[in-house]
């Protein structure tokens, strides 16, 4: 693959070695045509490790150049068509390059991919431990992700891994060396990508075992600072930007101000897609479903497997009452999700949803779904539960109350004995159960 590796190292020369090693074991025709290690002014055997292959590279640096710095030194070198940036302290499937590869070559507009692993931030995490740590994990891990969707668009991506093009870092720039030794500088490269118009996707089949934070813990930094002082250098330098400013307004949870600045961001950025993004979920929070809807569309029409974007459309259109139009997302994003630790989680919100819409048996279709993920899971034999006492189908309710008590969820000894009540005495009104109460009080839930 006419591919050129980048790897910015300080010190941790084991793991680098190992992150090359599984790069150089790539499946036939992915193997990388050049591995550039950027040593930042290494102390340890760093400077050796260019004797593992011809294809091997160390860039040695005079001090230490930070994360972006080493990054930016190695693509000033690369020769490859197709550009990866990955972490030192991290080892690779022998189908992640290719899978990468196919999801950035195989749509359109995609300017990065990145992989799943089970140490990084957003969708892109697998919850698998440390099973992809040698080989055969990683091995046994690939073959289990064959059955999972190969691409989910996302709005902004991990440093952790990246593959784009060499074409594409001409346009929008290198990596911006403010950001010292990490931190943000991921956001910011992502940020100039969407505002230029290009998709970012997860490669669902595409995994990346990562150690985690390993040159943060070898230099003593504490990575809660080091992230507030990102965030800020993050913030200063996009604060007189609407859509960076908007950026900024989301992480912190002030959608309404995010939605008005990506309005008028709009003028500036006609190709940015995460306007509507922000849209959609402020107008969907305040219950302006019809809007809501229309914004979520226009962004799937750029990034047609936003997962989150189609999870809030299917919460408008629940509301809305649409559910068949829900119920066909709904089975989309079980599709698109790369990671099957996002399923049950998906499923619990999406039914959550329908429950708060009073679509009981959508509702208790997608909560049986999730159960067969996590049979032993007594919160979900809880919802379950309210499900069937939605319906009035006290008697079908009644089992699953009594399965959460014995898994542990005492709550669901109140919704049981309401239940029998209702059974000895059916001459009751009827009455619609809610969270935390509603007309067949005493009723007990537990969040999805």
């Amino acid at each position: 693959m006419d591919c050129s590796v980048v790897i910015p190292c300080h010190n941790g020369a084991p793991l680098t070695q190992a992150c090359i090693e599984s790069l150089l074991r790539q499946d036939p025709g992915s193997v990388p045509t050049e591995i550039l290690v950027v040593d930042n002014a290494s102390r340890d055997e760093t400077p050796q490790l260019g004797q593992l292959a011809p294809c091997v590279r160390v860039l040695r640096q005079e001090r230490n150049l930070g994360f972006a710095g080493g990054v930016n030194a190695g693509l000033r070198e690369a020769r490859g068509e197709l550009v990866m940036i990955v972490n030192n302290d991290t080892q690779a499937a022998s189908n992640l390059l290719a899978e990468m590869g196919a999801v950035l070559n195989g749509h359109a507009r995609m300017g990065a991919v990145g992989p799943i692993s089970n140490h990084v931030k957003g969708p892109a995490h697998f919850a698998v431990g440390t099973r992809g740590k040698d080989a055969e994990g990683r091995a046994a891990l690939q073959q289990e992700l064959q059955a999972r969707g190969p691409l989910q668009d996302v709005s902004t991506l991990a440093g952790l891994c990246l593959l784009t093009r060499r074409r594409t870092i001409d346009e929008i720039g290198l990596f911006d060396e403010r950001f010292g030794h990490g931190n943000f500088e991921d956001d910011d490269f992502c940020l100039r990508l969407r505002l230029r118009g290009y998709r970012l996707g997860i490669a669902g089949r595409a995994f990346l075992h990562h150690e985690g934070h390993a040159t943060f813990k070898q230099l003593g930094l504490d990575l809660t600072e080091e992230l507030q002082r990102r965030l800020a250098q993050f913030t200063d330098k996009w604060r007189h930007d609407p859509a960076g400013s908007a950026y900024v307004q989301a992480l912190a949870g002030d959608l309404e101000t995010a939605a008005r600045l990506a309005m008028d961001a709009r003028s500036v950025y006609p190709q940015w897609p995460d306007g509507d993004w922000y849209l959609g979920r402020w107008h969907g929070q305040r219950g302006d479903h019809q809007r809501a809807i229309a914004h979520y569309r226009s962004l799937l029409r750029h990034s047609p497997r936003h997962v989150d974007g189609k999870l809030g459309l299917t919460q408008s259109l629940l509301r809305l009452g649409a559910t068949d139009e829900a119920q066909a997302v709904m089975r989309e994003i079980l599709q698109d999700a790369p990671s099957p630790a996002q399923h049950g989680g998906l499923l619990r919100v999406i039914a959550g949803n329908a429950y708060q819409c009073g679509d009981y048996d959508t509702a208790l279709a997608t909560f049986t779904t999730a159960l067969e993920l996590t049979p032993q899971d007594g919160v979900l034999q809880q919802w379950i539960g309210l499900c069937h006492m939605g319906a009035e189908r006290f008697a079908e309710a009644t089992q699953h109350f009594e399965l959460a008590v014995e898994q542990g969820i005492e709550s669901a000894s109140i919704n049981l004995a309401h239940c029998r009540q209702r059974l000895d005495d059916r001459r009751s009104p009827p009455g619609r159960p809610e969270p935390g109460g509603g007309s067949c009080r005493p009723l007990v839930t537990t969040s999805p």
